[in-house]
C-alpha cells in the first residue's frame, strides 16, 4: 500500500485547494471523497466572490480580503496545471442593501442613477445603489479545474469511499519531514478508516464540509458535544441552499447579455455566465440532509429575480438544483488543529467557501508545517465549541 504523509477527507474546493497546497510543500497527500471530486457542495454554489458583503463578521473579514486579493493569480496558476479555464469575471457587483447596511470594503462607491443606467441600462432605476469591486466565477468549472491541478501537482484521490472513523495510535507519531505537530508520546492521529480501506497517515484534515460532523474517532472522545449529547464531532450541519438557471427563451430577441454585473437586493442574487446563463439564489434552509428542490421555492425565485430585474422576463428556467452549505453553531469557519494530535479540521465555511478557498489553504499549509499562520486562527479553532 502506498503511504502518505497527509490525508485529506473530501473534495470539494476547500480540501482540493487544501492537498494541492500540502503536496506543493513536500507532503505526499491523500484526497478521499466519499462522491465524486467537487460534486456537492462546491458544485451547487453561486461562485460569488463576496469580500465586500456588509455580513461578513468582523474577525473573518481580513481572511476574505486576503483571500479575494489572491483570486488572480490562484485562478491563473491552476489554469495553467489544468489547461482549463475557470470563467472568473472581474466586472464587479451593483448591491442594494437592506436598512443602513454598508459594503464592508473601502473601494465600495455609491452609483448615482445615470451611472446605474449606463453601465446596466436594463436594470430599473433604482436609487441607493453601491458598485462592489468583487469578482465571480464558474464554482463547476473551478472543482475540475482544481480536481486536474490536484493531480498534477501529485495529489493521489481516491472517490466513492467515505471516511467513517479518524484511525488513532499511541506512541511517537510517523510525522512527515515538513514539520512537527509536537512531541507526542499519547493518542494521536494515524489514519482512517473508511467502508473498503484503512489509509495511514499522520496528519488527517476533515474537509468533509457538511458530512464532517458524521466522522468519529475511534480514540479517546474529542471535547465537542451537540443537544444529543453526541461527541467524536466535528460540529457541522447543512444549510440547503436552492438556486435557479435561466437561458434565453427560444422567441427572445438577440439583444446581447440581459445582465453583466452581478447584481445583490436583500432578496436575490443574480449571477452572469459567460455562456449567456444567468443564476438566481438562493435560500437558506436548516432542512437536515435534504436536497430535494420544492417547485414553489425555485418559482418564488424567479419571481424575485423578475422583480430586481424585470428585463429577466425574456429568459426561461433552463436548470434548478440544491446544496448543502456546511454551517457551525456560529456560522464561523472550523480551521486549525483538534484535541487529537495530528488530526485538524478545515470545514464550516457556510456561504464562504468558494471565497475563502485560496486564503484557507495556505493558512492550514503554513499551520500544519509548524508555522505561525499570517492571521490568527484563534477565532475558528475548533476549541471554541469545548
Amino acid at each position: 500500500m502506498q503511504s502518505h504523509d497527509a490525508i485529506v477527507i473530501g473534495a470539494g474546493v476547500i480540501g482540493l485547494s487544501l492537498a494541492r497546497q500540502l503536496q506543493l510543500a513536500g507532503l505526499k497527500t491523500l484526497v478521499i471523497e466519499k462522491h465524486e471530486p467537487a460534486s456537492e457542495s462546491s458544485y451547487a454554489a453561486g461562485g460569488m466572490i463576496a469580500s465586500c458583503d456588509p455580513h461578513i463578521p468582523d474577525c473573518l473579514k481580513p481572511l476574505a480580503a486576503a483571500s479575494a486579493q489572491m483570486y488572480p493569480e490562484f485562478v491563473r496558476v491552476i489554469e495553467l496545471e489544468s489547461d482549463e479555464a475557470i470563467d472568473l469575471r472581474r466586472t464587479g457587483t451593483i448591491a442594494w442593501f437592506a436598512h443602513d447596511d454598508e459594503p464592508g470594503c473601502e473601494s465600495a462607491r455609491r452609483l448615482s442613477i445615470d451611472e446605474l443606467k449606463r453601465i446596466e441600462p436594463l436594470l430599473p432605476s433604482r436609487p441607493g445603489a453601491w458598485f462592489l469591486p468583487e469578482r465571480s466565477l464558474d464554482p463547476r468549472a473551478l472543482g475540475r479545474v482544481l480536481t486536474k491541478a490536484a493531480k498534477h501537482a501529485g495529489v493521489d484521490i481516491v472517490t466513492g469511499s467515505a471516511v467513517a472513523e479518524i484511525l488513532t495510535a499511541t506512541g511517537a507519531p510517523q510525522l512527515p519531514s515538513l514539520g512537527n505537530c509536537g512531541n507526542v508520546t499519547a493518542v494521536h492521529a494515524a489514519g482512517v478508516i473508511t467502508s473498503h480501506a484503512t489509509y495511514h497517515a499522520g496528519i488527517v484534515v476533515n474537509c468533509a464540509g457538511a458530512w464532517a460532523g458524521q466522522i468519529r474517532t475511534n480514540g479517546p472522545p474529542l471535547p465537542f458535544s451537540r443537544d444529543s449529547g453526541e461527541r467524536n464531532e466535528i460540529p457541522t450541519r447543512p444549510i440547503k441552499g436552492q438556486m435557479v438557471s435561466l437561458v434565453p427563451a427560444s422567441d427572445a430577441p438577440q439583444r446581447g447579455p440581459i445582465i453583466q454585473h452581478v447584481v445583490r437586493t436583500p432578496d436575490v442574487y443574480i449571477i452572469p455566465r459567460s455562456d449567456g446563463r444567468i443564476l438566481l439564489g438562493a435560500t437558506v434552509e436548516d432542512a437536515g440532509f435534504d436536497k430535494r428542490v420544492d417547485p414553489d421555492t425555485i418559482q418564488k425565485l424567479h419571481q424575485a429575480g423578475i422583480t430586481a430585474a424585470p428585463a429577466l422576463a425574456l429568459m426561461r428556467i433552463h436548470d434548478a438544483w440544491a446544496g448543502l452549505r456546511p454551517g457551525t453553531p456560529d456560522n464561523l469557519p472550523i480551521i486549525g488543529g483538534t484535541s487529537l494530535p495530528g488530526y485538524f479540521a478545515s470545514t464550516g465555511h457556510y456561504r464562504d467557501g468558494i471565497m475563502l478557498a485560496p486564503i484557507t489553504a495556505h493558512l492550514m499549509t503554513q499551520l500544519i508545517g509548524g508555522h505561525i499562520p499570517d492571521f490568527d486562527l484563534a477565532p475558528f479553532s475548533a476549541a471554541r465549541f469545548t
